[in-house]
């Protein structure tokens, strides 16, 4: 199981923030959570901005952007969007099969669990740490094609629905995971959504989407779209045939159950995982491991 954080994602970042911002971007370990209260999403220190990157609760590290002073409030606000965009659900990614990991090992000596310090409770690597392995080549774009643009993740554990999608977005290589919640105040069109490039948008709890933002995803999931457009991935905690007796408008509910994957039933060990999305979204085959 790979435990190192994917660097691909921070290359990329590196090179959106130059050819947007023209900033540059250095990652650390944050080492004195005093200065940061919990509601923060960015701070200044001198020129520098700071944007702390939590995970599931945990903080580990802050991304900063060098001489930052000359952006003004909108920037700096994108800025911290795009970086917590991208470096969060990496992280995450990283946080799941860390913590997977380590119950693995576990599991195999079955030691005394009254003396065991789970992951999480010890000090996390630094970020310096995460990011030692430079094999790694930047992603330039999806690397696998898909069946379908839309892909519906039915589960009863939010934390695996959210697994499942992260592997999804792994497995086609797209530069960026955020939720449709954080970014649909920006979409109001079919040609917007395809604009955001080869990303991930990942509407959680569908239940919950409107009127208007259905018939906006309907548009997109109604026409035809290029690798390197937007992949949404829904996900809900209640069965296809509740959602049908939801709110939702009945010709989404049939749109979003073409491509549905009944998540409880998957294997959850990363490469069981792996093979059976490949096998059921993916149209030229495996992935090369």
């Amino acid at each position: 199981m790979q435990t190192t954080l994917d660097s691909s994602f921070v290359e990329r970042l590196k090179q959106i923030l130059a050819n947007r911002y023209g900033k540059g971007l250095q990652i650390r370990q944050l080492m004195d959570l005093s200065e940061v209260s919990g509601a923060e999403e960015m701070f200044t220190r001198g020129r520098d901005l700071h944007i702390p990157i939590r995970v599931n609760g945990n903080f580990l590290g802050t991304a900063v952007v060098p001489s930052a002073d000359d952006l003004n409030s909108e920037k700096r606000s994108g800025v911290a969007q795009l970086v917590r965009m991208v470096l969060e659900p990496a992280m995450y990614k990283w946080y799941l099969d860390q913590k997977e990991a380590n119950l693995e090992e576990l599991s195999k000596i079955q030691p005394n669990l009254d003396n065991v310090r789970l992951f999480g409770e010890e000090p996390m690597p630094t970020i310096d740490e995460l990011l030692a392995d430079d094999s790694i080549v930047p992603n330039e774009g999806p690397a696998a094609e898909l069946i379908s643009h839309l892909i519906h993740l039915e589960g009863r554990s939010e934390n695996n629905n959210k697994k499942v999608a992260l592997q999804l977005h792994e497995l086609t290589g797209r530069w960026a995971f955020v939720p449709f919640n954080d970014i649909k105040g920006q979409l109001h069109s079919s040609m917007d959504i395809a604009r955001m490039g080869g990303m991930t948008i990942f509407v959680e709890n569908v239940e919950n989407l409107n009127a208007a933002e259905q018939e906006l995803l309907m548009d997109y999931i109604s026409e035809e779209h290029l690798d390197d457009e937007p992949l949404i991935i829904t996900s809900s905690l209640k069965s296809l045939e509740e959602l049908g007796e939801s709110t939702l408008d009945s010709k989404f509910v049939d749109e979003i159950s073409v491509n549905c994957f009944e998540v409880d039933r998957a294997p959850m060990t990363p490469q069981g995982l792996k093979e059976v999305l490949e096998l059921f979204f993916m149209k030229d085959g495996p992935i090369d491991a």
